[in-house]
């Protein structure tokens, strides 16, 4: 019957990640545009990060595209294949830099501390003044 016909034709449609990327970046910009006429300004902002998020799905489908193009293609597969790579180098350095961060900030600490007590023994007041933000 056409009520099965077209659940199968919409089930045929949904097996595809593009199609379903599709999908979802036309909703996200259905709900952009409908978060930038609204007159709350929080609602335009939250709009201008919708239709941006948007922007960067439909340059990806993009790409997709232009993996048939002859020249780009086959450059296309080797910057993905390049950014596969990178996944456990990037996780490595994000660790990297979480580690030195908070390690420089747990040496900044004590230095603080060790300057309020200095100032606060000789008296000094406008070297204290630096230390009301703590």
């Amino acid at each position: 019957t056409k009520a099965s016909s077209a659940r199968n034709a919409v089930t045929i449609y949904f097996k595809s990640y593009w199609n379903k990327l599709d999908v979802v970046a036309i909703i996200l910009f259905f709900v952009g545009i409908v978060f930038r006429y609204i007159s709350i300004s929080e609602c335009f902002c939250a709009g201008q990060i919708v239709i941006s998020f948007d922007l960067s799905i439909w340059f990806i489908r993009t790409l997709d595209m232009f993996t048939a193009v002859k020249l780009l293609g086959p450059k296309l597969v080797m910057i993905g294949e390049m950014v596969h790579d990178l996944k456990f180098f990037m996780l490595m350095f994000f660790v990297f830099i979480l580690a030195f961060g908070v390690q420089e900030f747990t040496w900044y600490l004590p230095c603080k501390i060790i300057n309020f007590a200095y100032w606060h023994i000789f008296g000094e007041i406008k070297g204290l003044e630096i230390f009301e933000g703590m």
